[in-house]
């Protein structure tokens, strides 16, 4: 068994070694090829990097995260963006055209003073 060293505060200084079980592979089977698509589906929505951090995320009780595309909700969200970079283009008219009609400039030109 490999073995462990853990700092020990002891007076010496000295490390203290413990053997500690060394379980590196862990093997599953789906026999089922229903659970076998829904493993790997919720896998595809997860997000997690490999299948392995996806398991273990899933038995040590970790959040489990599943990110879910509406494609009719993607559609508006285009419209609405679109609209609100129209709104913004409108904004940006209307003072162009406020500051033509208004040419009274509010700052001092000290320069010409002197």
């Amino acid at each position: 068994m490999p073995k462990l060293e853990i700092a020990n505060n002891n007076r010496y200084g000295h490390r203290k070694i413990e053997e500690m079980s060394h379980w590196d592979r862990w093997d599953t089977r789906m026999p089922d090829v229903k659970d076998q698509l829904r493993a790997i589906d919720l896998y595809n929505k997860s997000g997690a990097v490999s299948k392995s951090d996806f398991v273990r995320a899933r038995i040590l009780g970790e959040r489990f995260k599943v990110i879910m595309v509406d494609k009719s909700a993607v559609e508006y969200y285009r419209k609405l963006s679109e609209l609100t970079a129209q709104v913004h283009k409108i904004g940006i008219n209307y003072n162009q055209v406020v500051r033509l009609m208004h040419p009274v400039s509010l700052t001092v030109d000290y320069r010409k003073k002197m």
